[in-house]
């Protein structure tokens, strides 16, 4: 099961980086429905992991973790594809003065996605636990500091849910280049543990 996981996975990071490096010319040739597109199959290399981490750890909690960890990437997969769906075809009906993008937007990816976060988080806190019980100390912490971004994903789930947003939780936006960043990260970490440890 490892070596299906570890090549599909390291295909979701090329994608990631085709991702980054073609960036700026797919938004100049307004390509949204592509890099959406590309990014529901990245998530989708990645559906294997959770499983595959709690076979390898073999820590019975992790399974726990793992449900999270999957429930995490279905929810990405579906709200990516879904918003290529949406994108190519707003793109195509343009002059069509009664589809509103900005609200079917709004509705699949503010919320959701920042759930899905959440959801991350939690994966990431019992592979923090796993990793430390089994003695893989920097594992452990890095875990424990991707976990803690629980607190920011679960701001960002109550802003975009909140019809009057408290005060203090509405000077907290949303940076897309934090969120990929550490995602980003966090699988290159966890297949560079899945792939040497193998």
């Amino acid at each position: 099961m490892l070596y299906p996981t570890i090549l599909l996975g390291w295909v979701g990071i090329l994608i990631f980086l085709i991702i980054i490096f073609s960036l700026r010319k797919l938004v100049k040739n307004n390509e949204y429905g592509l890099i959406h597109l590309l990014m529901a199959i990245m998530y989708a290399m990645w559906l294997p992991l959770p499983l595959a981490l709690y076979f390898l750890l073999d820590v019975d909690t992790l399974i726990v973790g793992a449900t999270f960890g999957f429930v995490y990437l279905m929810m990405l997969v579906m709200t990516m594809a879904l918003q290529t769906g949406h994108i190519i075809y707003v793109s195509k009906k343009s002059d069509d003065s009664s589809i509103n993008p900005n609200h079917i937007m709004a509705t699949l990816s503010n919320p959701f996605e920042a759930l899905a976060n959440v959801f991350k988080s939690i994966w990431a806190l019992f592979l923090g636990i796993s990793f430390w019980s089994i003695g893989a100390t920097t594992m452990a912490v890095i875990m424990f500091i991707s976990s803690s971004l629980i607190i920011y994903y679960l701001i960002l789930a109550f802003n975009t849910s909140l019809v009057k947003p408290i005060n203090v939780f509405s000077k907290v936006k949303s940076n897309t280049v934090v969120t990929n960043l550490e995602t980003l990260l966090f699988f290159i970490v966890l297949m560079s543990y899945i792939t040497l440890g193998n």
